[in-house]
């Protein structure tokens, strides 16, 4: 008889625990959602979401011990009730409990999207829960001189900028910058912070050569590639063929020919 009671009290406590706790909530394995380094009292489950102008965002939504017969998994945008059709799955189907995801996704992010939160909400009966992400969305601006622009020689500044206030959150600007250095393929170091600004000194020459860089969206409209489109890299001066010319003349002048073709050119 005691080696039959040991796994029903077993059963037991492990039934009474999926009672206590309820439905659970968790955000899916995604490197731009980070913890807060320094939340506020009752604050410490909202997530930072780090994406740059561009991004395609994938958020996943996982729930477990959702009760049978599981209801959808509502997501919404400052409040507001987002449609994701189709988007819900269920991982695991019990006859009692149930785990299942859903996916909020938003392709090429636009800069009005910083700052907004996110919210993924499941809710039957008594058990409810929700998750919250607040997004910070960076925009891009290239900085270049004309000296610079004309002559396709030097160096140009890469600037990012979130509208929105991350400035003093540790783990959004060590996000940031990894994102930045992977792009740009410089290290952390090199970047500059200050005050939620970012920024990156490369030659001009690097910036063209990057697709990563050059399909940026530009803050002032437009890509980062429109932007330099303006810089002419080309040779400025006299073109090739008629540069070489020139020198087979010059060295035929030093060699004394030269003199016999003055004729032949004035004509």
């Amino acid at each position: 008889m005691t080696s039959l009671r040991v796994p029903m009290l077993s059963m037991l406590v492990s039934l009474y625990s999926v009672s206590v706790l309820g439905v659970q909530i968790f955000w899916g394995d995604n490197p731009d959602l980070v913890d807060q380094s320094n939340p506020r009292q009752g604050k410490e489950d909202i997530k930072l979401m780090v994406s740059l102008v561009g991004d395609n965002i994938d958020l996943q939504c996982l729930v477990v011990q959702a009760r049978q017969p599981v209801r959808n998994i509502n997501w919404k945008i400052n409040g507001g009730l987002v449609n994701t059709p189709d988007s819900q799955t269920v991982i695991s189907n019990g006859k009692v409990f149930a785990e299942i995801e859903d996916h909020f996704k938003i392709d090429n992010i636009t800069e009005d999207k910083d700052g907004s939160k996110v919210s993924c909400e499941y809710s039957k009966g008594h058990n409810a829960d929700r998750l919250t992400a607040i997004f910070h969305v960076l925009e891009a601006e290239i900085v270049t001189s004309g000296d610079v622009c004309d002559n396709c020689n030097g160096d140009v500044k890469l600037a990012f900028e979130s509208k929105g206030s991350s400035s003093g959150e540790a783990n959004v600007e060590r996000r940031i910058k990894s994102r930045i250095a992977d792009m740009t393929n410089t290290n952390s170091d090199e970047i500059t912070a200050i005050n939620g600004k970012y920024s990156v000194v490369l030659p001009i020459g690097t910036v063209k050569n990057n697709p990563a860089i050059l399909a940026m969206q530009h803050m002032n409209n437009g890509s980062v590639g429109d932007s330099l489109a303006e810089c002419n890299c080309e040779y400025h001066g006299i073109g090739v063929g008629a540069g070489i010319g020139i020198c087979i003349i010059g060295i035929l002048f030093v060699m004394g020919v030269g003199f016999n073709l003055v004729p032949f050119l004035k004509k």
